[in-house]
């Protein structure tokens, strides 16, 4: 070995070891991701179900704002349960026609109010408190939209273009928003009536000033599945 090769080695050395010690070592795979939560069950192209309660807090809160969601299974839970503004957070559960719970019905979804929104993240980052209805009238446009012009000409209520949506029952209470009410049904005047039931306690309402912060800043939704709705446009129900 020539001398310059000798002054080099102990900068080479530590390379060659490394060299050696990889090619013995077997690859470790980078760490992935957390496992995104368990699907929701299979209910047709329309039912996007693990978004549902997502897109509806960004509806009625008019934000843009990441949502997060917990999907219950189990009802005597989803009772139980309460949103959050920090991270903000949903709870939904999912009524279903059938046992085997393949044919949503209707989507229940726990969300905040936008005074909490704009309390927690600043009034920018809402456009006010909007309706359950609003949430309703988007899902209407969503299945028109998802349904070919030549089909749509064949749906009920003239085309889907005959839906009304009633004024929201609005409680604050829990039981009552729980209680049993009919949110589809064919009017008198021959139109499909959509009615969303509601329960609001305002963050900064002064009457819950001295309530527990869980139970304020609440607003709940009980709205029409899209599919449930294309079931009734298509005449496959008789709301």
């Amino acid at each position: 070995m020539t001398p310059r090769n000798t002054a080099l080695l102990p900068f080479l050395l530590p390379l060659l070891l490394l060299a050696c010690s990889a090619a013995l070592v077997p690859a470790v795979a980078t760490a992935a991701a957390p496992a995104a939560p368990p699907p929701a069950p299979q209910a047709g192209p329309l039912d996007d179900l693990a978004r549902f309660c997502i897109d509806a807090q960004q509806i009625i809160a008019g934000t843009k704002l990441p949502v997060e969601s917990v999907l219950h299974t189990v009802y005597d839970e989803f009772v139980l349960s309460k949103p959050e503004a920090r991270p903000l957070r949903t709870e939904q559960y999912v009524w279903y026609e059938d046992a085997a719970r393949t044919q949503p019905k209707m989507i229940s979804c726990k969300m905040k109010t936008s005074d909490h929104i704009a309390t927690v993240y600043g009034a920018e980052q809402t456009r006010g408190e909007g309706m359950c209805a609003d949430i309703n009238r988007a899902t209407l446009q969503r299945v028109l939209a998802a349904t070919p012009a030549a089909e749509r000409r064949r749906l009920a209520f003239d085309g889907g273009t005959r839906v009304v949506f009633d004024i929201e029952e609005v409680t604050t209470s829990g039981p009552d928003w729980l209680a049993p009410y009919a949110f589809a049904y064919r009017g008198g005047d021959g139109a499909l009536h959509l009615r969303a039931k509601a329960m609001r306690n305002d963050w900064l309402d002064p009457r819950l000033a001295q309530s527990p912060a869980r139970f304020k800043g609440t607003r709940y939704c009980h709205l029409i599945a899209p599919s449930y709705l294309a079931r009734i446009l298509r005449g496959e129900i008789t709301p």
